[in-house]
Parts: structure tokens; C-alpha cells; sequence
């Protein structure tokens, strides 16, 4: 069941108008919508870009009300169906425009201007506006007119370029880590503008770029290059410091545990919690030196053990004996996640067409504002409730406006 809400919602009163797609602005504006913001999702039926991404809940393949991507990502938020191909689609939008205290895009660059929906037209009509605009490679600058999604952000960002196995070639760290991670800096920034808004009456206008967010992953990396021109090095899962540091197989089909050791303690306890004391007065071990030194060699012996163990069983037993561990989980497995559930970190969201479904909610818990998880909406579920009551649209005018297609 959704948590039943007690305390404030720290966004109460604060409307957004979202005209994102795929990802880094729907992540943005969910947690927005669960911290209390009213959400209007502006989308058509003549180009259902999120509705169409699967996974489907089963018997509803391809209906748009049961995209598993769409009802994760637009949880809590409102639609309304508008044509923004047509005049009075974009009239509509403009007017939304005008009542919201935030608006969020991730067109190409050019396009909202086009469609007269850019910020000094926004400003005009609604001065105190907070408007955000998330892109690959910004709105300004050489490469404002260049596209990339995913992909291309992470090769670009140079993060691909320091991931990868020592003389192996560059590798794309989560297929869409630029997504959430910019959409995460997107919300902050939203936040902060608002709490700006608050103290001065300024709206604004936030350019984010998404290789921009993806750099703040390689400080040391950037630091390195561009202080003492040295090239970093693909090094895998292992740690420049510390030995050991890596991810171990164990038993059965693709499973992992992460271990770090930070220190001779944590060192002695592993080689211990292992039945292998034997490693203290190794040679090639004796030392944090000596160890980054045969790192090879060191996470071979430490393989040898993992590779008989169950994983959950490997991490309980090395937490016991203090050393950092941790099970490398996939998303059904986090699910599942025993610390996760007692932290409320996993939430059931129930829908009309595609049922009850888990999923993960806020990653922090607060004591003092709620949260609030409800279901995404229906198709053009809230359109007529934001234009005859938000804008005050007749039911003349309503019908009208159905008619020439408008809310199509």
C-alpha cells in the first residue's frame, strides 16, 4: 500500500507545467510531483513518445495507459491532451504558461522558440517564472544546435573514456545514467530557484547540460588532466588507493559482491572472515603498497573463496566482521532488498489498467514533510479539469476546441 500521508508536502502550492520527454525531465518532475507539486504533463495523442516505451503490463501490449516506463516515470502527475502543432494547441500551453509557477523542457534547442513558448515570451505573460531547459549540450555555446541522447552524452561528458578494464577500450557506464543524473541536478536547481523566488519575487531561466552533470562523476579525472596534464587510466573496478577494492564472482549465474578495505584492520578482518589468515604473512600482501602492488594476484586468492559462496550469504558474513561489503543487485533484487523495504524505499503504486506495481520511491526519508505516492494518470485523464477550471474554458469553448482537434 502507499504510505499514508500525516506531515506537510514541502511543494504544496507550487504548480509545474512539463514538457519533457524520455527520462531526465519526467525523473525531474516526478520527484517534484511526490514532494507535493502539482504536475500538468502537456502530451498528444498524435505523437505518444513516452506512453509507447515498453515494458507493457501483461494483456495491455502497446495500450498507452499500461507502459511500465510512463507509469514509473509520471507517477502523481496530471495530463491534459493538447496539439501543440496547432495555434490554439500553443495558445493553450501559453496560458498554462502563465499560471504555473515552473516550466520544464527537454526539446533540441530552438524548438520552444519556434513554437513561441521561449523564456523572454514565457517571462512576458508570467514575470516570476522559474524555467528550466535540459539538453545534451546546453542552450548555449558551439554545440547548442548538436543532439545526442544518451549515448552520446556519456562519450562526450568523457566519463566512457576513464571506464573500462586496464587496456581495454572506452565503456558506456549505464545505458541511461546521463538520464537521472541531470534530471536529479534539474530538480535541485528547480528548488533552488524557487527558495530564490521566494526571498527576491526573481523568476529565471536554468540552462542545464547533461555531459555538464555527467562530468561531476571524474572530479579527480579533471582535476588531473587539466592540472597536471596526466591522462587517466582505465582501471576496471579497482581503486587507485585501495587493496583490496573490486567486485568478486560468486556462486551462481551472474552474481557479484563489492569489496573495499580501507585499512590494515579492515585487511585482517577479511582474510580472517575468509578462513584464510594465511594472507596476513603473504609477502606480496603484507602492505597496502605490496597489495596494489600484485593487485592481480590479490583478487584471485579473494576469488578463489567468493566463487563458493553464496552472495547474500558472503555479504552478511564479511558485514559481521567489519568489512564493507554489498551484494552488486539487479532491479528485481533491489526490489526485493531487505534494507530498502524497512526504510520504506520500495513503494506499490496500484493502477486502473495495469495493477498494483512496485517501485522505487524518494531515496531519503524525512521526519518532519511527507511524501506522497499516487498512481499516473490516464491518457488526457485531467484535461478538461485544467482548462475549464485552471483557465476557466467554457464548455462551449471546451467542445470547440475537441472539435477542431485542439486536444487531440
Amino acid at each position: 500500500m502507499t504510505p499514508a500521508r500525516s506531515n506537510p508536502l514541502p511543494l504544496e502550492g507550487i504548480r509545474v507545467l512539463d514538457l519533457g520527454q524520455f527520462i531526465a525531465i519526467p525523473f525531474c518532475t516526478l520527484w517534484l510531483a511526490w514532494l507535493g507539486a502539482e504536475v500538468v504533463v502537456v502530451e498528444s495523442r498524435r505523437r505518444m513518445t513516452s506512453r509507447t516505451a515498453p515494458p507493457f503490463a501483461k494483456g495491455h501490449e502497446k495500450q498507452p495507459d499500461a507502459s511500465g516506463y510512463f507509469n514509473q516515470l509520471y507517477s502523481s502527475k496530471k495530463s491534459c491532451t493538447v496539439d501543440m502543432t496547432t495555434a490554439g494547441g500553443r495558445d493553450i500551453v501559453r496560458r498554462l504558461a502563465g499560471v504555473c509557477d515552473v516550466m520544464v523542457d527537454n526539446f533540441s534547442t530552438g524548438v520552444l522558440e519556434k513554437l513561441g513558448l521561449g523564456y523572454e515570451s514565457v517571462a512576458e505573460l508570467n514575470p516570476s517564472i522559474v524555467m528550466l531547459s535540459n539538453g545534451a549540450f546546453g542552450r548555449v555555446g558551439p554545440m547548442r544546435n548538436a543532439r545526442g541522447l544518451h549515448s552520446a552524452v556519456n562519450l562526450f561528458s568523457g566519463v566512457a573514456d576513464v571506464t573500462g578494464y586496464a587496456d581495454g577500450h572506452p565503456r558506456i557506464l549505464g545505458g541511461v545514467l546521463p538520464d537521472p543524473l541531470s534530471g536529479t541536478y534539474s530538480g535541485f536547481a528547480i528548488l533552488a530557484a524557487i527558495h530564490h523566488r521566494q526571498r527576491t519575487g526573481q523568476g529565471q531561466f536554468i540552462d542545464v547540460a547533461m555531459h555538464e552533470a555527467m562530468l561531476t562523476l571524474i572530479p579527480e579525472a579533471v582535476i588531473d588532466l587539466t592540472m597536471n596534464d596526466v591522462e587517466p587510466q582505465r582501471i576496471g573496478n579497482r581503486d587507485r588507493v585501495n587493496a583490496p577494492h573490486g567486485i568478486y564472482r560468486c556462486r551462481g549465474d551472474d552474481s557479484w559482491v563489492a569489496i573495499s578495505v580501507t585499512d590494515e584492520t579492515g585487511w585482517g578482518n577479511l582474510c580472517r572472515a575468509i578462513c584464510h589468515a594465511e594472507l596476513l604473512d603473504d609477502p606480496r600482501f603484507v602492505s597496502l603498497e605490496a597489495r596494489r602492488s600484485n593487485v592481480g594476484a590479490l583478487d584471485l586468492a579473494i576469488e578463489a573463496w567468493s566463487r563458493t559462496q553464496d552472495v547474500h550469504a558472503a555479504t552478511d558474513l564479511l558485514q559481521r566482521a567489519g568489512v564493507p561489503a554489498g551484494p552488486v543487485l539487479r532491479v528485481d533484487e533491489m526490489l526485493n532488498n531487505e534494507q530498502l523495504n524497512a526504510r520504506g524505499g520500495v513503494v506499490t503504486i496500484d493502477h486502473p489498467v495495469a495493477g498494483p506495481r512496485r517501485q522505487m520511491g524518494l531515496p531519503w526519508n524525512m521526519d518532519s514533510l511527507g511524501v506522497e505516492y499516487r498512481r499516473a494518470p490516464l491518457l488526457g485523464e485531467h484535461t478538461r479539469e485544467i482548462l475549464t477550471g485552471l483557465l476557466g474554458v467554457s464548455e462551449a469553448d471546451y467542445a470547440r476546441l475537441e472539435a477542431d482537434g485542439v486536444l487531440a
